[in-house]
């Protein structure tokens, strides 16, 4: 416990769900805010003495936190300082979508303490709106940024989604123009994901849509890489761009095997060596907070699958891995284990291994499964 933690809380709430998305989420059920936090409160409540505190970093995630009315994000973030502290200067994040943002909201959020806000801005085209299946018109997300620029958060954030079918470089462009020109300190460019159970996905795989081309996604990928480490704001990670001092630091401790506690349904946690991910429903989670369901168990610390998560996790950042930090903190033969697979792929050019310091090459970024797969 001498390392501090961060929270991730799990906000549930959509008002629709996105075609692309495959989180775990409720639509229309904002009226359960109330009994929601009072559980994430009660399962803080409980897992407490397993945090090292004050907690420096407190990530509200979804689903869509800003259905969150300032008032719920108040009292959560008031009830994390009062059971285990927040650190001075702690990054306090939440993740918004454009349609709720509002002057008003924005000023509550922050007086809340809110540090961070990330806008979901996802596309600026009307054709990659539809296209992801979103609800809201392609000019929230404009919108909502240029509000939130001017509400002066430390930090301000905005989501893209890369490689749907049909984007052309003058939409990627656009998207670009808009979080660069709007002064955007962090941009995630996430790729569309077609291999999960999201309704995107599975219309994808059952022939109703196109689906992305892995080859045109790579060009838009490098395309949105070179332009935003042209404007100050370089990658980090394979999906995230930031200025410096900007990157997401709660983010950083999934990539750095750092410890973090997760409250509310389908939030995972990593204590004391431990994982362990609570149920995906609301209706689920809330019957374990009553005990009228089983806690989910935690699996038990093994270093070599920690060595293994802790390699396919860190190589995401560009700096990558020290490999001698690992072998210090899980043991040097899960470590050892691992060097002929990271030699290979160093042979294939998508490693650098350079004695206890390996991090993806330029190619290696586009095809980082290829190395995972045999880390694991």
């Amino acid at each position: 416990m001498d390392e501090p933690a961060g929270i991730y809380v799990h906000v549930p709430f959509c008002r629709a769900r996105c075609a692309y998305c495959d989180f775990a989420v409720v639509v229309g059920k904002d009226g359960l805010a109330d009994a929601w936090l009072d559980g994430v409160l009660r399962e803080l409540e409980r897992r407490a003495d397993g945090v090292a505190g004050p907690v420096t970093t407190v990530h509200l995630g979804g689903g869509t936190p800003s259905r969150l009315a300032p008032r719920l994000v108040a009292d959560l973030l008031a009830g994390i300082d009062r059971r285990v502290g927040i650190a001075a200067g702690a990054e306090i994040a939440l993740e918004a979508n454009p349609e709720d943002v509002t002057r008003e909201r924005l000023a509550g959020w922050r007086a809340a303490g809110v540090t961070r806000l990330v806008v979901g801005v996802q596309s600026t085209a009307e054709r990659g709106i539809r296209a992801l299946g979103r609800r809201a018109p392609a000019g929230e997300g404009p919108r909502a940024l240029r509000l939130a620029r001017a509400a002066g958060f430390r930090s301000l954030g905005a989501d893209l989604v890369i490689g749907w079918a049909g984007q052309e470089d003058r939409e990627l462009d656009a998207d670009l123009d808009l979080v660069i020109g709007e002064g955007a300190d962090h941009v995630s460019c996430y790729m569309l994901e077609v291999d999960g159970d999201a309704p995107l996905a599975r219309r994808i795989r059952r022939g109703e849509r196109p689906g992305p081309d892995p080859d045109r996604a790579a060009d838009l990928y490098w395309r949105a890489a070179d332009r935003l480490e042209a404007a100050g704001l370089p990658a980090y990670e394979i999906s995230n761009f930031a200025r410096p001092g900007h990157e997401s630091r709660h983010n950083l401790r999934y990539w750095t095997d750092a410890p973090y506690l997760g409250l509310g349904p389908a939030a995972a946690s990593y204590l004391a060596g431990e994982r362990w991910t609570n149920p995906r429903g609301l209706a689920d989670w809330l019957a374990m907070l009553r005990g009228a369901a089983p806690a989910p168990p935690p699996e038990p610390y093994d270093p070599d699958r920690r060595v293994g998560e802790a390699l396919v996790f860190g190589l995401r950042r560009i700096a990558g891995v020290d490999l001698a930090r690992l072998a210090a903190r899980h043991g040097a033969d899960p470590v050892e284990r691992r060097r002929p697979v990271l030699a290979g792929a160093a042979r294939e050019g998508l490693l650098v291994l350079s004695g206890n310091d390996a991090r993806l090459t330029r190619r290696g970024r586009l095809v980082a499964d290829e190395v995972f797969v045999d880390l694991l």
